[in-house]
């Protein structure tokens, strides 16, 4: 698809067709991005299908938008990034920067050291993966899960996804990580983890990842270990 402006529509219907963008996406259309009738855009579901589109009518309420060609594109890689909670500002940066990367899902875990908020901001957090995704030009937004307590995620994880290991304790030359597009990254959070939590990772037959010699700050170890596991499947 074109590099032009992108907005989501969770329904794209047949082509030819027309449909409204929802009062959210046209108030971004028409009035920070001023578009107007005539104007080409594009539109995606986050399900990997894209649709190259037309404005008939700039309504910053319901803009009217005409479909003429679809593509649907499947997904790269299915990788999870499970990390333990951080402060807002490092939560922020972490899924725009996971989602430029092209990361499938968020699982945030609360562990022994990691940060204890007053409540999570679900839709913030989904508006900021939906931007970011929109910017990179991606079809498919990853997904973001509630949190969960960490010893809960490892009783509940598919043991058909391998499991990555970043610990801040391991430094070894990289050992060969069997992947096919499909691992759950664990990154622990800023106080890193417990002995408790070590142990039980390492029992699970999880495959370890150095992030290299320097002490990382948890959104720059997440982004980090996504770039290095993208890299050994190709994908960069």
């Amino acid at each position: 698809m074109p590099s032009i402006p992108r907005f989501l529509s969770r329904e794209i219907g047949p082509i030819p067709s027309t449909i409204h963008l929802d009062p959210e996406e046209s108030v971004h259309c028409v009035r920070v991005l001023r578009l107007s009738a005539g104007d080409p855009i594009c539109l995606i579901d986050g399900k990997g299908t894209c649709a190259e589109a037309v404005i008939l009518k700039a309504d910053p309420k319901a803009t009217l938008v005409s479909l003429s060609r679809k593509e649907f594109s499947e997904p790269r890689s299915n990788l999870e990034l499970v990390f333990g909670v951080t402060k807002p500002p490092a939560l922020e940066s972490i899924f725009r920067k996971c989602t430029e990367l092209g990361v499938r899902s968020f699982q945030p875990l609360f562990t022994e050291h990691s940060v204890r908020l007053g409540g999570w901001n679900e839709e913030r957090w989904n508006k900021i993966i939906m931007e970011a995704c929109k910017q990179c030009q991606d079809p498919w937004i990853p997904t973001l899960k509630n949190p969960l307590k960490f010893e809960d995620w490892m009783n509940l994880r598919s043991l058909s996804a391998p499991l990555v290991f970043c610990d801040e304790n391991y430094r070894a030359p990289q050992k060969n990580i069997p992947l096919n597009g499909n691992a759950h990254i664990l990154i622990g959070p800023e106080g890193g983890w417990s002995d408790r939590e070590r142990e039980w990772v390492t029992a699970q037959d999880a495959f370890p990842l150095s992030l290299g010699p320097n002490r990382l700050r948890a959104e720059t170890a997440c982004l980090v270990a996504l770039t290095l596991i993208k890299s050994k499947i190709n994908e960069l």
